[in-house]
């Protein structure tokens, strides 16, 4: 629990560092050079880039977590790229994904949604609300995919690869 509270403490100082458009780039590379070294003293394996945190866990796996453009990860090329709105945050692992996207317009969701559909049809779930609704589904390859929607907030989708059955 230390290290997580430790590591989110980092991302919100760096990302700070990052949003503002009047750091110099100096200013910048320290604050990274700082809280790895935090990060590290606290034992976690990081690698922090401009407003993009990699985080090495134990087992060798990586948790990308960045902002600001589509993901260019397998996982990411199983869906197809929203070309609306602003991406404003992106986590990644090997087996998951996460994008935010604000800035975009119902129509624009609908014609993404009606693509995903194409893609996704096993086990569909679609639930509307008053302010938004939820679709999830998954296909033939075991990735997952859930899109919610929030009129006037954005969207995000959430991608998972299931794990092989075991024999």
């Amino acid at each position: 629990m230390k290290k997580l509270l430790v590591v989110l403490l980092v991302l919100l100082l760096v990302l700070s560092f990052a949003g503002c458009g009047a750091k110099e780039k100096a200013e910048e590379k320290a604050g990274e050079a700082l809280a790895e070294k935090i990060l590290e003293n606290a034992g976690v394996d990081a690698d922090l880039d401009g407003d993009k945190v990699v985080i090495k866990g134990e087992d060798g796996q990586e948790l990308t977590i960045g902002a600001g453009e589509w993901p260019s990860s397998d996982l990411a090329k199983s869906i197809p790229e929203f070309k609306g709105g602003k991406v404003v945050s992106v986590m990644e692992a090997d087996d998951s994904l996460f994008i935010m996207i604000e800035v975009i317009s119902e129509d624009d969701f609908t014609a993404y949604l009606d693509e995903i559909k194409k893609i996704f049809t096993e086990e569909a779930f679609k639930m509307n609300t008053d302010t938004g609704m939820i679709y999830a589904a998954g296909n033939d390859k075991g990735i997952g995919v859930t899109l919610t929607y929030e009129k006037d907030a954005g969207f995000s989708i959430a991608v998972s690869q299931a794990e092989p059955e075991e024999d």
